[in-house]
């Protein structure tokens, strides 16, 4: 089961960015944001966990060798029944998943009520290369039904994710005695989001390891995830020829602060001050999953992303006590708790909990890591979400 996160306001700021009839300037302001979204612009897709592939069964070796020669003395005939070789399992397969999320905010009264509800479209797809060695494909496509907050999205609005292509193996190593076993994957990220659109991203190259072991019928399992994106310009740029009135158009500076980056756009491109477009980031989860009975599973995610930017900074009078000099750095903190309940083999059905923040240690850094956050409905950091999916 997948799940939705309510992302930073930055996506709705790059949302507005790109659009041309929306001014830029109420998305700039706007960037704090929280909205749901299939990914988020510069922090990696909000829980990159990477499961062991389910591998289907060796086929059954099919009778061989020519017929046997007629014997010349008496014979002992046997009968049987026809053995009817296994049949061999399609090479392709894909999943659809639908999830719909409720921001916490949907349920606060008063002035504080901020709803927000979206469903996410999911599809995938593989192709089997070898035995536990696949081709992936993904993208998903979140529509705003409901949109009760200050943001220049308008409800109806359906944004598109990155596309992710790669390969995954299910069985890097096995340990067949106790289960142990390692998986991992490569993916690139093709730019179809706005966001990536909006940090002039060429694209994104990432990989992920994930460790896991069996007790009984709890299963523990490690993450460690790695992703660098490539990108044109060290900062967001925005192209005032594509606004009907050049008015909302910010003016850009005089030079290009692209910090060695050449842009391949100049002219009416305006680069946008701020901390730039993220270099790469790293990310650690694990994961608790009880198979309470072979069809229901009950699961715990915990997610940690620390992304670091293109752009380097010094520490001076304007800096908060809390801040470090050099690279922009930002983390952001999601955990969840899902039950899974598998109908058969092509249909599941699932509910979750999430909480995804970007202050994952308070507004000091020193707080206890904050999971299953409350207290802050009105910022729908916290979710409830349902899905569906059907697989091939």
């Amino acid at each position: 089961m997948t799940h939705s996160k309510f992302a930073a306001r930055t996506l709705a700021s790059w949302a507005a960015a790109l659009r041309t009839s929306r001014s830029t300037r109420l998305a700039v302001a706007l960037a704090s944001l929280v909205v749901a979204t299939p990914a988020v612009a510069d922090a990696p897709e909000p829980t990159p966990e990477v499961v062991a592939e389910t591998t289907a069964p060796e086929n059954a070796p099919a009778p061989t060798g020519s017929p046997a020669e007629q014997p010349t003395g008496p014979i002992t005939t046997l009968t049987t029944n026809n053995v009817t070789p296994t049949e061999e399992p399609s090479k392709f397969g894909g999943s659809l998943s639908v999830e719909t999320s409720i921001g916490l905010g949907t349920f606060v009264s008063g002035p504080q009520e901020n709803s927000v509800v979206t469903t996410s479209f999911s599809p995938s797809a593989y192709y089997q290369l070898a035995k536990d060695l696949r081709l992936n494909g993904s993208l998903s496509l979140t529509w705003y039904q409901v949109l009760d907050v200050d943001t220049p999205l308008a409800e109806g609005d359906a944004l598109l994710s990155d596309i992710s292509l790669g390969v995954s193996h299910g069985r890097i190593y096995h340990h067949e005695d106790s289960g142990f076993n390692v998986s991992g994957n490569l993916r690139v990220g093709l730019p179809t989001s706005l966001a990536s659109q909006f940090q002039n991203r060429l694209f994104t190259l990432s990989t992920a390891f994930t460790a896991s072991i069996p007790v009984g019928p709890v299963s523990f399992s490690y993450t460690l995830g790695f992703g660098k994106y490539f990108n044109l310009t060290a900062t967001p740029t925005v192209d005032c020829e594509d606004f009907e009135d050049p008015e909302e158009c910010i003016s850009g500076r005089d030079a290009n602060p692209n910090f060695g980056f050449e842009s391949e756009r100049r002219g009416p491109e305006v680069y946008l001050p701020g901390a730039g477009a993220t270099s790469f980031y790293l990310q650690n989860s694990l994961g608790i999953s009880w198979t309470i009975i072979d069809e229901l599973s009950l699961s715990f995610g915990l997610a940690i992303s620390n992304s670091y930017g293109v752009r380097s900074f010094p520490k001076d009078d304007l800096s908060g006590d809390n801040a470090t000099s050099g690279r922009s750095h930002r983390d952001r903190l999601s955990s969840s708790l899902g039950l899974d309940y598998t109908i058969n083999k092509h249909f599941s059905v699932g509910a979750s909990l999430t909480t995804d923040t970007s202050t994952p240690f308070g507004a000091d850094g020193n707080d206890f890591p904050v999971v299953f956050d409350f207290s802050r409905a009105s910022d729908n950091i916290t979710s409830f979400n349902i899905s569906v999916t059907g697989s091939l």
